[in-house]
């Protein structure tokens, strides 16, 4: 093994991942441009809402929950139809969630 390194492809590579970072760099600069303009449509969508009489707090309540339930739903989304059930069982015996079938007891 030798401890020479091939100097011709150390520079190509270290070239070539810089231009990819600069690339990534400018996405990013692209993306957050993007970013802010809808965080000012949403700003707006708020602001008319609180005109009509929903409250701030409460519908930041309500999207926030919104999203954490997607977030749940998508730990058992790849998961096959006998595994969610299970892991839906193991919820109700902790106590961990609500049994939306009335045909089966609550959990303790």
């Amino acid at each position: 093994m030798s401890n020479q390194v091939d100097e011709v492809a150390l520079s190509e590579a270290v070239k070539q991942i810089l231009d990819v970072e600069g690339t990534m760099e400018s996405d990013k600069g692209s993306y957050m441009s993007k970013c802010a303009t809808n965080r000012e449509k949403i700003k707006e969508i708020k602001q008319d809402a609180r005109d009509k009489g929903v409250p701030t707090k409460e519908l930041n309540a309500v999207l926030k929950r919104k999203k954490l339930m997607d977030q749940v739903e998508a730990v058992v989304s790849n998961m096959d139809e006998d595994e969610a059930e299970l892991v839906d069982q193991m919820e109700l015996a902790l106590g961990w969630a609500s049994n939306d079938n009335d045909d089966q007891p609550e959990a303790a």
